[in-house]
């Protein structure tokens, strides 16, 4: 279920024109989007639209072309002086980047950590938390996503859906104001969504702001406040998810749908 009561109108996120090339292809043509502080949205649309693409703009991990991206009021990867936008050192961009947890299609755990020792490097590292306050902090965020008794485990030792749970555990330890997620039940067999999607929802309804690339219609649909369509690098069509999963104005967007629910829904084939 979704909070009980709307999001907070402060944006946590305000992309303005943001466009993205790699050579001669253009990836991102012009993106405008607003998130509110305590809202979820859901980007959806076919492969290759630019959905991750946009969220990797969002923490730096790709530079932009064009446009500009705030978070909480402050600007990206760049600062203004005199009127003019300057690139941030490497160290700058990764003060920023701690505000901001990302969790990937592929997990990206180190296989030679535990658990444990995953949650806790970055805060010590990077916040400069004392060992035993990132401890306590780790344990806390093992018992949320339902792992507390596999902390000294290591990846290699774990299904993927645990695998999945301990890096948005990781992401959390760091304390960000912002949750991306770039289609992370993707990779994980269809019995083990469940329990990821399961954790994103209690963070939703904890009032976390998140940026939710998904091919899950029925977590944009449950958990989403706004629902966003992509397609060619552009967002097409946006709105409450009502409106954009039944009731679709365009027709690339009922397009899509129609192929994404279809598929789903489409009976085996039997033998033969």
């Amino acid at each position: 279920m979704k909070p009980d009561e709307s999001p907070a109108p402060r944006p946590m996120v305000q992309a303005q024109g943001v466009r993205k090339s790699y050579g001669r292809l253009e990836v991102l043509k012009g993106i405008d989007l607003e998130v509110g502080a305590g809202e979820v949205v859901c980007l959806i649309g076919p492969s290759g639209s630019g959905k991750s693409t946009f969220l990797r703009c969002i923490n730096h991990l790709e530079t932009i072309q064009a446009g500009a991206i705030r978070v909480d009021g402050a600007l990206i990867g760049c600062r203004a002086h005199n009127g003019r936008l300057y690139e941030l050192s490497e160290s700058e961009v990764c003060r920023q980047r701690a505000d901001i947890g990302m969790v990937f299609q592929r997990f990206n755990l180190f296989p030679h950590m535990t658990a444990l020792q995953n949650i806790v490097e970055a805060p010590m590292r990077v916040r400069r938390q004392p060992a035993e306050q990132a401890r306590r902090r780790a344990l806390e965020l093992l018992e949320r996503v339902g792992l507390l008794a596999r902390a000294h485990a290591y990846p290699g030792q774990l299904s993927g859906g645990q695998q999945q749970r301990i890096a948005i555990a990781r992401a959390l330890a760091m304390q960000p104001k912002l949750m991306l997620f770039d289609e992370p039940t993707s990779a994980l067999d269809p019995e083990l969504v469940d329990e990821v999607l399961a954790v994103m929802r209690q963070l939703a309804e904890e009032g976390m702001t998140m940026i939710v690339v998904t091919h899950e219609i029925g977590f944009a649909r449950d958990v989403g406040h706004r629902v966003a369509f992509m397609d060619g690098g552009v967002i097409v069509e946006q709105g409450a998810p009502q409106d954009i999963l039944v009731r679709p104005r365009q027709d690339r967007t009922r397009a899509f749908l129609a192929r994404v629910i279809g598929s789903r829904q489409a009976p085996e084939s039997g033998p033969g």
